[in-house]
C-alpha cells in the first residue's frame, strides 16, 4: 500500500480479473483494512482492451486510489479522473500471483530505488540538446537527439527526480516499482532523429526471449528492426519477427513509428521468468521499446525489450552492458548498507 500512498479513511478500489490469485486480493484487502482504509473490488472474468469496463466507471469515481491488474492508467476515462479528481493509480499486471507479490522486486526498499532515478537521469539536465546512443553485443546500434526544450518538458514528470510512488493527486506507479521513465515517451510527437538498428530480445506478442541458444522458450534470433526518421523500415529475424511484421502490416502507417524508449531501475526484477521476457522491462538497465502511432497508438501497440544495452548520453554512460551505472555509485552503496551488505542488497536478479 506504500506504493499507492494509501492512508486512513481513503477508499481503495481494485479492478481485477480471474488471472489474479485470490490470495493476492486477500492480501491487498488485509493491508488496506489495517490502514483504516476501505477496500472494494470490481472483477471480470478476463480483462481486455485498454481501460476499465463501462460498468465499473461509477464505482471507480468513489475511489481515492485505484489498483488494476491490466493497464489502464492512461485510458481516457482514468486519465480524466486523475486530472479532475486526483485519482491515484497503481498497476500490478506483473504481480497477479502470491509468489510474485512476495518477490524481492516488490520488497526492494523504496527510498533506495528512488535514489537511483536522479543518479541516472541528472546527466540530461545540461541545458542543451542531448545525443543518446544505444548499443548492445548483438548488433544494436541506435541514436536519437533530444532537444533542450523536449528535455525540459519531459522532466516535469516527477519520476525523473525520484518521485516513484502514487502519493500525490493524479500520480501513477506500478508493482514492482521501477518501470520507466522514458528517453522517448508515447505522448510526445514522434522524434524523427531516431535511427539505427535495434535487435530486440523479446516482444510482447511472442512468448519467450532471445538467449543465444536453442530451447522451447527461446527465440532462435533477435527481432531486428531497422529504423530511420523515427519509423521502422524493415523487420528481420525468425518466427517472432514474422509475427511482429504481420502485426505491423495490419496498420503500417501508424504502428511502424518508434514511440517509446524506457529504462528499468529495479535490480530485483528478473529479466525472464519463463512466461514472457517482457516481464523484465522493470529490471535495472533493461531498455523497453514501444512501437505504435500518435493518437492512434493504442489501436495496435507493440512492446519489446533489450537486456544488455550500453546507453551513452552526450558521451557519458548511464548503462554499461545492461548494468545501471547508478547501482555502483558510492552514495547509493552507502544507502544500501542500511539494509545489509551493499553487494547483496544491490545484486541483480537473473
Amino acid at each position: 500500500m506504500k506504493v499507492g500512498g494509501v492512508s486512513k479513511g481513503e477508499r481503495v478500489g481494485f479492478i481485477c480479473d480471474l488471472r489474479v490469485e485470490a490470495e493476492v486480493i486477500y492480501a491487498f484487502f488485509a493491508v488496506a483494512t489495517e490502514l483504516d482504509a476501505t477496500p472494494f473490488l470490481c472483477m471480470v472474468e478476463r480483462g481486455s482492451g485498454y481501460g476499465p469496463p463501462n460498468e465499473f466507471i461509477e464505482p471507480i469515481k468513489t475511489a481515492n486510489v485505484l489498483y488494476f491488474s491490466w493497464e489502464m492508467a492512461n485510458s481516457s476515462v482514468i486519465k480524466a479522473l486523475r486530472q479532475e479528481r486526483g485519482l491515484r493509480c497503481v498497476g500490478f499486471p506483473h504481480c497477479r500471483t502470491a509468489a510474485l507479490l512476495a518477490d524481492e522486486a516488490v520488497r526492494f526498499p523504496l527510498d533506495l530505488l528512488s535514489a537511483l532515478y536522479p543518479k541516472t537521469w541528472d546527466v540530461f539536465r545540461c541545458g542543451k540538446d542531448v545525443e543518446v546512443t544505444i548499443t548492445d553485443p548483438k548488433g544494436t546500434d541506435f541514436r536519437v537527439l533530444l532537444s533542450r526544450e523536449n528535455i525540459e518538458e519531459k522532466f516535469k514528470d516527477p519520476r525523473y527526480s525520484g518521485q516513484i510512488v502514487a502519493n500525490k493527486p493524479g500520480t501513477v506507479s506500478h508493482l514492482p516499482v521501477g518501470h520507466g521513465p522514458n528517453i522517448l515517451t508515447p505522448s510526445e510527437p514522434m522524434n524523427d532523429t531516431s535511427e539505427g538498428t535495434v535487435r530486440l530480445d523479446a516482444i510482447n506478442p511472442a512468448a519467450g526471449v532471445y538467449r543465444g541458444w536453442s530451447g522451447d522458450t527461446t527465440y532462435q534470433e533477435p527481432v531486428t528492426c531497422h529504423i530511420k526518421g523515427g519509423k521502422i523500415t524493415k523487420v528481420e529475424g525468425g518466427r517472432e519477427a514474422q509475427v511482429f511484421d504481420r502485426i505491423i502490416g495490419k496498420d503500417f502507417d501508424n504502428v511502424c513509428q518508434l514511440r517509446e524508449i524506457g529504462l528499468g531501475h529495479n535490480p530485483k526484477v528478473p529479466t525472464y521468468r519463463g512466461e514472457r521476457g517482457y516481464h523484465g522491462a522493470n529490471h535495472a538497465g533493461a531498455v523497453h521499446w514501444g512501437f505504435g502511432g500518435g493518437p492512434q497508438k493504442k489501436r495496435i501497440h507493440i512492446d519489446g525489450i533489450i537486456f544488455q544495452t550500453t546507453i551513452v548520453v552526450n558521451g557519458i554512460p548511464i548503462v554499461e552492458r545492461g548494468r545501471l551505472k547508478a547501482l555502483d555509485d558510492p552514495k547509493i552503496r552507502e544507502l544500501a548498507s542500511q539494509y545489509g551488505e551493499p553487494d547483496r542488497v544491490l545484486a541483480e536478479a537473473l
